[in-house]
């Protein structure tokens, strides 16, 4: 077998190019296939497929796979015809994308490679530019978000996401196919940072969203309010949780200003022991913790009825949710410790969107856990300077995508 017909056979159907000859440079390390077209194939245009002339002829070179570990690299020329209604088009190859220079095979292998490791080594062992590394990725994210269905979107995740100075962004994250993905990443934490959000879902596919989980500040609601007005509001659970440990912590700081020498003497170095839930207490404060929560203590007390607000998840129903709701909020209004009571005011007052959680079942923690994955790949990556570099990354390792360019 010789060297043409070998590559013709691992390079598969090429049609109307054909191998014509092969050329290894062992100095280099290289393996130069050359392919070769009849002069009298006919020629469309790339866009509408109406038959049209050769303008020209370029001369153009894709990187393949390794062969033999020596660097493969496909040379053809390729016609450029001239279309009245969309100018002169460059025709498309069999092996390649459009405006690529690599071939199909190669980018599927990088996508694996760089989904696996950073940037900067995944270009080192490929043998390419990094600038050539992150344009496979970008190709790679705007091919899977071409190919995204979001016809089974119905429940949608919003939350802000510091990485870096200056690089406050909105996350949406979205549950398809029961699994969380990240659906879209915007600039700033405002209204309309989500309102680019719905803009690019589409009215169509706005009405079929059923509900939104949102912190309980007023931009990410007003929007969604705007866009999705049938659409239930969820209340994110770990936000109320960290304003109750904030108003615990604010007891505690208030007690040891004023409170007695025995009481300052019982709550020094207990910041973090208020804060645990009671199953995550490490073993080794267990005792003191139990004097400390037995105790007379107004911030055993604020302890107390944060930890009684953490059974309203076990509530069977949204009727249920209510009822719990004005049991606690009594309690923390006869508590006479203002820190909860300003909490408990804010929570009535958003009370609708609080319970509506145990309808759905889902809330933000899959916004939280999002933000960590994005937070280790921040870390990873040793920071980002640029932005839009973020956003490539974040959909390209978290968003769900089909980028394999081989279908």
């Amino acid at each position: 077998m010789n060297d043409t017909s070998l590559y013709q056979q691992i390079l598969g159907d090429t049609s109307p190019w054909k191998v014509d000859s092969v050329r290894l440079d062992a100095k280099a390390l290289t393996v130069e296939v050359f392919l070769s077209v009849d002069s009298k194939t006919l020629w469309a245009c790339p866009e509408c497929r109406e038959r049209m002339h050769i303008k020209e002829w370029r001369t153009r070179r894709w990187r393949h796979l390794d062969s033999c570990q020596f660097k493969t690299v496909l040379q053809a020329d390729v016609p450029v015809v001239e279309c009245q209604q969309h100018g002169s088009q460059t025709v498309q190859v069999p092996w390649a994308e459009k405006s690529s220079r690599f071939t199909l095979l190669f980018e599927r292998f990088a996508i694996e490679v760089l989904a696996a490791c950073p940037a900067s080594r995944a270009a080192e062992l490929l043998n390419i530019s990094w600038d050539e590394a992150d344009g496979i990725k970008t190709r790679a994210v705007k091919r899977g978000l071409a190919r995204r269905s979001l016809d089974d979107l119905e429940y949608v995740c919003v939350d802000e996401k510091v990485a870096g100075k200056g690089k406050a962004m909105t996350v949406v994250t979205g549950i398809l196919k029961g699994k969380p993905q990240a659906l879209f990443v915007a600039d700033g934490c405002s209204s309309e940072s989500l309102n680019t959000f719905w803009d690019w879902l589409g009215p169509e596919r706005c009405k079929q969203i059923k509900a939104v989980s949102v912190d309980m500040g007023k931009a990410y609601p007003c929007s969604v309010r705007q866009y999705c007005a049938h659409a239930e509001l969820i209340y994110d659970p770990f936000h109320i949780m960290k304003m109750l440990n904030k108003a615990v912590n604010e007891v505690r700081s208030r007690e040891m200003l004023t409170g007695c020498r025995r009481n300052k003497e019982q709550l020094k170095g207990t910041r973090q022991l208020w804060l645990w839930g009671e199953e995550h207490l490490p073993e080794r404060y267990a005792e003191r913790f139990e004097q400390l929560k037995n105790s007379a203590l107004k911030t055993a007390k604020a302890w107390s009825l944060k930890e009684l607000w953490r059974s309203f998840r076990y509530c069977v129903d949204e009727a249920d949710g209510r009822a719990y709701f004005k049991k606690w909020y009594r309690q923390v209004m006869a508590s006479k410790l203002e820190p909860l009571k300003s909490v408990a005011r804010t929570l009535k007052k958003y009370i609708d969107g609080i319970v509506t959680v145990l309808k759905y079942r889902f809330c933000n923690a899959m916004a939280e856990g999002m933000n960590s994955r994005i937070q280790l790949m921040v870390q990873k990556a040793c920071g980002y300077r640029n932005k839009e570099r973020l956003k490539t990354d974040i959909l390209f390792h978290l968003g769900g995508l089909q980028m394999d360019p081989v279908q």
